[in-house]
């Protein structure tokens, strides 16, 4: 039950950074499905991504950061050890765009994710890394029942 509970607040904590990365990073978009005249639209808005997007794409990102980053980090380590860190924004930057990649394959009717290359992923990467580190400071507590 507790992983569970940790899997949740991870995914809030990225989904509310993910808000920020989406507003404040150029390049980097949460698009939501578009409504169909006559159709209620429970789920979803014409907004600029929609709570359950954000969600659906926060999802995917931890499993990607908890499957594949660390065969990445393994395989990046002499690169990260010669450029004295600095391959690691890169391998950041690779997470989000497999979870780009990832979550347009699901075709979950829930939106799409959109990035336009290797600059704006590592810079998305970077603004992520920093604000889910801030809420998951929030969060510890809550974390340690």
């Amino acid at each position: 039950m507790k992983a569970l509970w940790n899997f949740a607040l991870n995914v809030i904590a990225v989904a509310l950074a993910l808000w920020v990365v989406v507003s404040f990073v150029p390049g980097i978009d949460i698009v939501p499905p578009a409504l169909t005249p006559g159709e209620p639209g429970i789920g979803s808005t014409n907004e600029a991504g929609s709570s359950s997007t954000f969600l659906a794409v926060a999802a995917v990102f931890v499993l990607v950061n908890a499957v594949i980053t660390p065969v990445l980090r393994f395989l990046g380590a002499p690169l990260t050890c010669a450029t004295l860190g600095l391959f690691a924004l890169v391998i950041n930057g690779a997470a989000l765009l497999i979870t780009e990649w990832a979550f347009n394959s699901l075709d979950t009717s829930l939106g799409h994710l959109d990035i336009d290359g290797w600059l704006p992923a590592i810079l998305g990467a970077i603004v992520l890394g920093l604000v889910s580190g801030v809420v998951n400071f929030f969060t510890s507590p809550l974390r340690a029942r």
